[in-house]
């Protein structure tokens, strides 16, 4: 896939998920990862001053290299930039059974989704719904966008 659909398709979803959805949902789990600072950065969208970046842990990417469905426990993180400005963090998270919480017409494999503030507080519960949406159509990839810049990743 190429960078303009990666920005184009980045943008979109951004726009869904700073949406308000009401209604129901099931218990949001994720959490803001307490090794993000060891985390690494396999993808770059940036376009003009905003855009993201992707991270996650050396030994996830290891793991997608080799050909292996991530784990449970699994964590992947875009930092949000507007005007140059680092704006809020959406983190995707994967847990064993995480997706039998979430009606199958919704579903994303195990991942469940959260949007946090600069402050790593999470700043909106009701995104899942819009991330979910969005993710299920990258089910050949485990529900992941940027699962090409993992196997591509060299540090």
């Amino acid at each position: 896939m190429t960078y303009k659909y990666y920005s184009s398709y980045f943008s979109a979803c951004l726009c869904f998920l700073v949406l308000f959805v009401p209604g129901a949902h099931a218990q949001n789990r994720v959490t803001f990862p307490t090794d993000f600072d060891q985390m690494v950065m396999y993808g770059d969208y940036r376009r003009g001053p905003g855009g993201e970046l992707a991270y996650s842990l050396k030994e996830t990417l290891d793991i997608a290299k080799a050909g292996q469905p991530l784990p449970p426990g699994t964590t992947l993180v875009l930092e949000i930039y507007d005007d140059g400005a680092l704006t809020s963090y959406f983190v995707m998270q994967k847990g064993e059974g995480w997706g039998l919480e979430v009606s199958e017409e919704r579903r994303t494999g195990d991942w469940h989704f959260q949007q946090f503030g600069t402050d790593k507080q999470v700043r909106r519960t009701a995104i899942a719904e819009r991330c979910e949406s969005c993710h299920q159509g990258a089910a050949t990839n485990d529900f992941m966008f940027t699962y090409d810049r993992m196997l591509s990743y060299a540090p």
